[in-house]
Parts: structure tokens; sequence; C-alpha cells
């Protein structure tokens, strides 16, 4: 039977001197590019967050205001 652990399996660490890579174009990742469709009341919004450089998506993501 497992247990449920509560260590953390891996550090958490804040680095303010690196910055992010594209994983598609490779580049250092200075600016993220957001363009969002539909309201946040109703059926929700969705938003893609995408490379500043070559434009290919790096997420999504969906919201609802009740």
């Amino acid at each position: 039977m497992a247990r449920a652990s509560t260590e953390t399996p891996f550090a958490l660490v804040d680095r303010e001197d690196l910055l992010p890579l594209c994983p598609h174009c490779g580049t250092e990742i200075y600016e993220v590019y957001r363009k969002g469709t539909g309201v946040a009341l109703g059926q929700g919004r969705t938003t893609v967050f995408f490379c500043s450089q070559c434009h290919k998506a790096l997420g999504f993501s969906t919201g609802r205001m009740i």
C-alpha cells in the first residue's frame, strides 16, 4: 500500500539571472505575447500564450467568472 508523502519531490529555486528558452525556436524569452477569445462571463475566455520571436504557442489557459 502506497503512502501519501508530504515531502516536496524537488526544490523550487527562484532564479532572476536566467531567462527561459522557447521550446520551438530556442531563443531566450524576454516577452510572452497573449491573445484571448471570448468573454470571462458565460462560456469563458480562452487565452493562448506565444513566443514573441517565432509566434508559436507556448500554452493555453481557460477561465470563467461565475
